[in-house]
C-alpha cells in the first residue's frame, strides 16, 4: 500500500508539473498556483516516504519483537481480537538471532521496586501513550494493549510481563504487528523507547537508542 501511495504520488506529481506548463503558456495564474501546490505537496510525500524506504530497507522482514526470545510473554486476549487473516501471534524462534543481530538494544529491565509499584508505572506508562487496553491482570503482572502506528495507524499488540527473578523486578515487553511480513524497526522502537521512559520512571538510568542497522 505504501508503494502505491508513493508511485501514485510521483504520477501525480508528473501530471502536476506537466499541467503547470500549460498553464503557463495560457497565463492562468489562478490554475498555476493550484497545480503549482499539487506538484509541492505530491513531491514532499513522495520523497519523505522514499528517504524513510531507504534508511531502512536493510532492516529484516520480522514483525515480532520481545525482550525475552526464549520464553516470551504470551498473548492471552489479543488471541481473540485477531483475525484470521492477520499474523500469527505464535513466537517464530528463527527470529532470536535476526533481531539480536539488529535490534541488540531489546532488553529487559530489572527494578529494585516492588511488583505493585512497578505495575502502577507500567499501566500508567501505557496510559499515557493511549494504547488501547485490553486486559490487565495485576495478580500476574500481565498487560495486554493495542497501539497505532503514525499517520496510517497499523494496530501493533503489546503484552507486558512483569515477573520476581533473584529479588528483583523484571519487566518483560513483546510488540508484533497484525498485518505485513516486515515493521520497519517500529515495533523494536517502540519497546526501547517504552523501556526507557519507563527506567526513568522507575530513577533508573536510561537505555541507549535502538540501532537500526548492521
Amino acid at each position: 500500500m505504501l508503494r502505491t501511495s508513493v508511485f501514485a504520488s510521483l504520477v501525480l506529481s508528473l501530471l502536476a508539473a506537466a499541467s503547470l506548463g500549460i498553464c503557463r503558456k495560457e497565463k492562468n495564474v489562478g490554475v498555476q498556483r493550484f497545480f503549482f501546490l499539487v506538484l509541492i505537496v505530491s513531491l514532499l510525500y513522495s520523497i519523505m516516504w522514499i528517504v524513510f524506504y531507504c534508511q531502512r530497507a536493510e532492516l529484516p522482514d520480522i514483525n515480532d519483537i520481545t525482550t525475552d526470545t526464549q520464553t516470551p510473554p504470551s498473548f492471552l486476549n489479543v488471541n481473540f481480537i485477531r483475525k484470521s487473516k492477520e499474523n500469527d501471534l505464535s513466537y517464530n524462534t528463527e527470529w532470536a538471532p535476526i533481531q539480536q543481530k539488529y535490534y541488540p538494544n531489546v532488553q529487559p529491565l530489572f527494578s529494585g521496586k516492588d511488583q505493585a509499584t512497578v505495575f502502577a508505572a507500567v499501566a500508567d506508562l501505557v496510559e499515557e501513550r493511549d494504547w488501547d487496553v485490553i486486559a490487565t491482570y495485576s495478580g500476574a503482572g500481565i498487560i495486554e494493549a493495542t497501539a497505532r502506528t503514525p499517520i496510517f495507524g497499523f494496530r501493533d499488540d503489546v503484552v507486558i510481563r512483569i515477573t520476581e527473578v533473584d529479588n528483583k523486578i523484571r519487566i518483560d515487553m513483546r510488540s508484533c504487528s497484525r498485518v505485513g511480513t516486515g515493521d520497519y524497526g517500529v515495533n523494536a522502537q517502540r519497546i526501547v523507547s517504552f523501556m526507557n521512559d519507563l527506567s526513568v520512571s522507575l530513577n533508573h538510568s536510561p537505555i541507549p537508542n535502538v540501532y537500526f542497522g548492521r
